[in-house]
């Protein structure tokens, strides 16, 4: 539409300049063009046109909804001037107004692929998602190349839930403008919503990419790594205690004529390790498409791809014969969870033992044991709880943070208010099977103070006299394994000579500890 300027003739029709004519109207805003030839209705319908314009421009909104109106009035055939109506209520929320102005417009003009994107667009904020869906589809029919279209049928179809169609409509944007960083950005929502977080990847990566300032696709792209690739895989890979403990007890098992096999690849760390003291043979399997991918670059990286042969799948899905030449006769792995049992070490150890090894197989590690004590502490129970805080009672608060927490920090100041209790031991190299269990613990109280729980950690038999044990005395810069707490609903006073009467269950996943009462 022709842009009109301040000293250009006004399109009132008036013979005067523009800016002589309309003082309140804004230099270049939109006119319907006029010549000596149109009638005075013409010339009143583009006058309203143009105050409208103005007072739009000026902010004056309901002044200018006035004009377009009149200007609707005058000629109601005119599909633009409802459709430009509909525009403006739709900028002011009116929205119910702004659907009967665009259906009028598509009324007069069915076949303006841009009209029911808009009608779609305005019916969407109501909530009427099949209404808006059915109106873009209609818009995408008459126009298939309208990117616009596409794009937002992609978004209603994800607010309905409809992801993978929705994954499609984005791809289809792409295919239109391969450039668009949202959508790249939108196609990898869909995708993560489906499951597909490996492919939401590259698609988060591919809107960075392009835009790197979208923090959306950069927020999208943290938290699927976070929920692929947590967090404690660093510390874990830095902690030089846990390493030496792996390394040393490898040492000890691996001869040229060993069989290695390992479930977790991880960073390949444990693999290297067994490649780099000689052992015959090297094969590690990883679940995660991602991390096996990274692993993969890490070993060739230091000129072991060679010698390791790495699986993405599952252990339970590897076939001796197949995946493995001959049965391992060494078995390491690193799925243990900070309460141990977490990542299911037990039914992959137990089924690799059926399937995947060698009678009487070394593993490493041999035996773990989930430990617990009694625990307090002023420094520690400030961040497991909360008492009073600027002279107000806020224990109440307590009754919705969860029982069982992980200790996150090794800074922290902790009591031991009783001698280290095995809870569980579980001998992976001889048990066939671990079954649940549930026992009752006698603890006995060695030093008085305010008890706030129990706090729990792993030990590790790696092999022979080879131990790893996070124990909560011990400050370790970096380390994979937190310790965990068991925080009571309130705090007990205990003193020494008594002792605390436990219940201790697990279910083969997860331990979990009770105070039943002190004697």
């Amino acid at each position: 539409m022709k842009k009109v300027g301040r000293n250009d003739p006004c399109p009132c029709g008036s013979g005067k300049k523009y800016k002589l004519c309309h003082q309140a109207m804004d230099e270049g805003m939109p006119a319907v063009p006029v010549n000596a030839a149109v009638t005075e209705k013409a010339a009143l319908e583009s006058r309203l046109v143009n105050q409208g314009n103005a007072l739009q421009a000026q902010g004056l909104w309901d002044e200018a909804v006035i004009c377009y109106r009149k200007a609707v009035d005058l000629n109601p055939a005119a599909a633009e001037l409802h459709s430009n109506l509909g525009n403006l209520l739709d900028s002011l929320g009116r929205t119910e107004e702004a659907v009967a102005s665009y259906r009028k417009a598509l009324a007069l003009k069915p076949e303006v692929a841009e009209l029911h994107s808009n009608l779609g667009l305005t019916l969407q904020a109501l909530g009427r998602s099949d209404e808006a869906v059915a109106c873009y589809e209609k818009a995408v029919a008459i126009k298939p190349g309208y990117a616009g279209a596409h794009f937002n049928l992609g978004l209603a179809l994800q607010a309905q839930g409809r992801h993978e169609a929705a994954a499609t409509r984005y791809r289809q944007v792409l295919a239109l403008r391969p450039g668009y960083a949202q959508a790249h950005n939108n196609l990898a929502n869909a995708l993560e919503s489906l499951g597909r977080l490996d492919e939401a990847i590259v698609s988060y990566r591919d809107a960075v990419a392009l835009d790197p300032l979208l923090l959306a696709a950069r927020n999208g792209l943290a938290s699927v790594l976070g929920r692929l690739v947590p967090l404690w895989h660093v510390p874990m890979m830095n902690d030089t205690i846990r390493n030496a403990a792996y390394y040393d007890a490898l040492r000890a098992a691996v001869t040229p004529d060993s069989n290695v096999f390992e479930i977790g690849t991880g960073s390949g760390l444990l693999s290297m390790m067994a490649a780099k003291l000689g052992a015959k043979s090297v094969t590690t399997c990883e679940a995660e498409p991602i991390v096996a991918a990274t692993a993969k670059r890490v070993i060739a990286d230091n000129g072991l791809d060679q010698r390791i042969r790495l699986l993405a799948k599952k252990s339970t899905d590897v076939h001796v014969g197949e995946d493995l030449p001959q049965p391992a006769d060494i078995l390491v792995s690193e799925i243990l969870s900070s309460e141990l049992l977490g990542e299911r070490v037990l039914s992959s150890i137990e089924d690799a033992k059926r399937r995947l090894l060698k009678p009487g197989c070394r593993i490493i590690p041999a035996a773990g044991s989930i430990m617990i004590a009694l625990f307090g502490g002023e420094d520690i129970g400030s961040n497991l709880a909360v008492g009073d805080a600027c002279g107000f009672n806020l224990r109440q608060f307590n009754d919705i943070v969860p029982r069982r927490q992980t200790i996150a920090r090794s800074d922290l100041r902790i009591e031991m208010l009783s001698a280290d209790t095995e809870a569980f031991r579980f001998d992976f190299e001889s048990a066939i099977v671990a079954a649940p269990e549930v026992k009752t613990l006698n603890i006995p109280v060695t030093a008085a103070g305010l008890c706030l729980g129990f706090v729990q950690w792993i030990r590790l038999e790696m092999f022979a006299d080879i131990v790893f044990e996070n124990h909560p005395s011990v400050k370790a810069a970096a380390s994979g394994w937190t310790r965990c707490a068991y925080v009571f609903a309130s705090p007990v006073e205990l003193k020494i000579g008594q002792v605390a009467v436990v219940s201790a269950a697990h279910n083969r996943v997860m331990p979990w500890f009770e105070l039943q009462g002190v004697e």
